[in-house]
């Protein structure tokens, strides 16, 4: 009966680690996606701002604002942007240096962030690389880049600041894309800063929450997670087939049942939980897994539906009613 019992431990704690391996897959495409947005999420929305208001103005507008969290990215083209940022940045592959801070942000001085790719167009005389714009050099503070091969290893990026924009122009002549975690709630700030109504999503949206969009990307990994489910429960119910007592706790009084069936489904929480807990583990030392605290309270709810599944499933030939 330990064998058995050890065996569906293992195969539990393996259908936990395949759940957070189709997990940690999806979570790296989406990463890959992201950097070929320029590390902005696929929250990021896109105002349509056709009038002559300078970068320079707006973004003194918004320092004015006092909004506290966003990342601004005013492209000039696909290969070319300024950025003005509040807030904890999304993080980004260095190769080497740093990205953006909130000094730079405050800095009459722009600095410049590059991709692997454009190496070859700084000027380096020393130990210092420049890149050169319009005949003045800015100093380069950090390169971006992947292994794999994304439109981030191709782009340059500019601090700007409300003191300061190198090669200020007006609005109609960027595309402006705003990544702020409270967009909604901030929308009718940017409109009017912006002086525009108009904006759509970086990744296109057609229901409130996710998106269809969110739902086609996703399809894959939720079909996958919801057959591992399917397996678990399987599980449970092989479980409450094999727990100890089984066979020599027949004809029970009520009290004894519910005594004897409280105790079994005790014994199966536990080993569901600590099954659970060590594929996490596994999973978290292995894969590449963000939002880890929300995988983790999402695989606790599941075990609580299991070990509900698990109480309906003691079989009920222990209970002899009495008269």
């Amino acid at each position: 009966m330990r064998l058995k019992k050890i065996i569906l431990d293992c195969l539990l704690v393996g259908l936990t680690v395949l759940g957070l391996l189709t997990i940690s897959q999806r979570a790296k495409t989406n990463y890959s996606q992201r950097l070929n947005h320029n590390s902005l999420s696929e929250n990021a929305v896109i105002f349509n701002a056709k009038n002559q208001q300078s970068i320079q103005k707006t973004i003194q507008k918004i320092d004015a604002a006092k909004l506290t969290h966003f990342q601004i990215q005013f492209n000039v083209n696909s290969r070319f942007s300024y950025v003005y940022a509040k807030g904890k940045l999304s993080s980004v592959p260095l190769k080497d240096g740093r990205f953006f801070t909130s000094y730079d942000f405050k800095s009459q001085v722009p600095v410049v962030v590059v991709g692997q790719s454009r190496l070859s167009e700084l000027y380096k005389p020393a130990s210092q690389a420049y890149y050169q714009d319009h005949g003045r050099y800015l100093s380069v503070i950090g390169v971006v880049g992947t292994n794999q091969t994304t439109t981030l290893d191709q782009h340059i990026f500019v601090s700007t600041s409300p003191e300061f924009v190198l090669n200020d122009r007006p609005l109609n002549q960027v595309t402006v894309l705003v990544d702020d975690p409270q967009m909604r709630a901030h929308m009718k700030t940017y409109q009017k800063i912006f002086k525009t109504t108009k904006h759509s999503y970086l990744t296109p949206k057609s229901t409130p929450l996710v998106g269809v969009n969110w739902l086609r990307q996703n399809a894959g990994m939720m079909a996958v997670i919801a057959v591992l489910v399917i397996i678990a429960a399987g599980f449970a119910y092989l479980f409450s087939q094999v727990v100890n007592g089984y066979q020599a706790q027949k004809g029970l009084s009520t009290g004894l049942y519910r005594k004897f069936r409280t105790a079994q489904t005790q014994i199966f929480a536990l080993h569901l939980v600590v099954s659970s807990i060590i594929g996490f583990a596994i999973g978290s030392w292995f894969f590449y897994l963000t939002a880890r605290m929300v995988i983790f309270a999402s695989l606790m709810v599941i075990d609580f539906l299991l070990v509900g599944l698990f109480y309906y499933l003691v079989p009920k030939r222990y209970f002899q009613k009495t008269v």
